[in-house]
């Protein structure tokens, strides 16, 4: 009975880290438009974004729309 306590501990937590790891894309692959649009309005808002997009927001938005669409947006840098 003893050893079944801490296994069963073990376990949990692996399973609660796997499913915490797969919530999130994959390490080194930037985010999908989807997962950026939090609001789900179809345009990423300067509050959605952050880094060389929010630094350069103003020049992505091509149509001054105050939000990017997906096709506004550069393509991501390559992996490494």
């Amino acid at each position: 009975m003893k050893k079944i306590i801490p296994l069963s501990l073990v376990l949990a937590s692996f399973f609660s880290v796997q499913t915490m790891a797969n919530d999130q894309p994959p390490q080194g692959q930037p985010p999908s438009f989807e997962e950026m649009d939090t609001n789900g309005d179809g345009e990423l808002q300067a509050d959605e974004v952050r880094g060389p997009l929010a630094d350069h927001f103003d020049e992505f938005d091509k149509d001054s729309s105050g939000g990017l669409s997906e096709e506004e947006l550069p393509p991501p840098p390559p992996a490494r």
